[in-house]
């Protein structure tokens, strides 16, 4: 009986690492290093980025992630560069990591086009000892937290214009630490996601804008997801928005621009799903600052802001 106990929690283990692969953001318009390493100097200017992500609060077990990223150009914006530190917790599975990212840049009409690698070294880690076990010294759970660090790699392409983005990328290429610790072999590719993303962002009156984006997240062994966003953005100063995650959550997201370097912002998701009944949602908490941007203010306006 405690076996057939213990491997059910295994499968239901596995269904969570399969559907959350890779960590997961309500911010993904203001988080695309996460996604996609051609990402890494979009900005032309050295961007520092944090995010805190808590899902499906007072729920047990469920995945608390938190990154800081950095990235920034060289070469006269010809070569992006970006460095990114993880944790992630899900349940008793703990994956840290650290990664970089390098993207080479160059004119395409009227935008720029970047081609980008990444490396990536992870540390996973399975705790067994905050497993609750239904009997005390139950032999079936493994007594000593089980460690692997590996490797891993991905790539992207994005191209974008002062007005527009679309990227397509797939940020890693391996299998993770926590497959191979939990001997989670699914198919070959199951454990690679594939990621397209897109936004635009247009005047519809004065003072105000509009900024739509969207991802689409494929993985042949977990559901199709797609996220839809938009935000209305006032006097470059004041961002008030919502994300629709196709069958799952909807969330509202607000944003103020402190001065013309320092943003923050945070979300709340409401699920929609049966977990409505055991979580009041999910929380994600955004701060990104702008090294050395030119800009200028007049007439409370700020110029030269970097919406993607």
């Amino acid at each position: 009986m405690k076996q057939s106990i213990l491997a059910l929690s295994f499968s239901l283990l596995s269904a969570v690492l399969f559907a959350q692969n890779d960590v997961q953001f309500t911010h993904f318009v203001f988080n695309k290093l996460s996604y996609n390493p051609a990402y890494a100097g979009a900005a032309e200017a050295p961007v520092l980025s944090a995010l805190y992500r808590n899902q499906w609060v007072n729920l047990d077990g469920a995945p608390v992630t938190a990154t800081l990223n950095y990235h920034t150009t060289l070469s006269k914006d010809r070569v992006g560069l970006g460095f990114s530190i993880t944790a992630d917790k899900v349940g008793m599975v703990n994956t840290n990591s650290i990664e970089a990212n390098y993207s080479y840049r160059f004119s395409a009409g009227e935008g720029k086009l970047s081609l980008g690698v990444n490396g990536r070294l992870e540390q996973g880690t399975v705790k067994w000892s905050e497993a609750a076990p239904l009997e005390l010294g139950d032999g079936s759970i493994p007594a000593a937290e089980e460690q692997r660090l590996s490797p891993n790699f991905g790539f992207g392409l994005f191209y974008q214009r002062s007005n527009f983005y679309l990227g397509l990328s797939i940020p890693r290429l391996m299998r993770t630490t926590i497959y191979r610790d939990l001997s989670i072999d699914g198919s070959r590719s199951g454990y690679r996601t594939f990621y397209l993303m897109s936004g635009l962002v247009t005047e519809i009156a004065e003072k105000v804008k509009f900024q739509p984006g969207a991802m689409i997240s494929y993985n042949s062994s977990a559901p199709f997801e797609v996220d839809l966003n938009a935000n209305l953005i006032f006097m470059d100063t004041f961002w008030l928005g919502g994300n629709y995650r196709l069958g799952d959550s909807f969330s509202a997201l607000i944003q103020y621009q402190f001065t013309p370097r320092l943003r923050t912002g945070v979300a709340f998701d409401f699920t929609m799903t049966e977990l409505n009944s055991y979580t009041n949602g999910s929380i994600e908490v955004m701060i990104t600052y702008g090294f050395n941007r030119q800009t200028s203010v007049e007439a409370g306006q700020i110029h030269n802001l970097r919406y993607f």
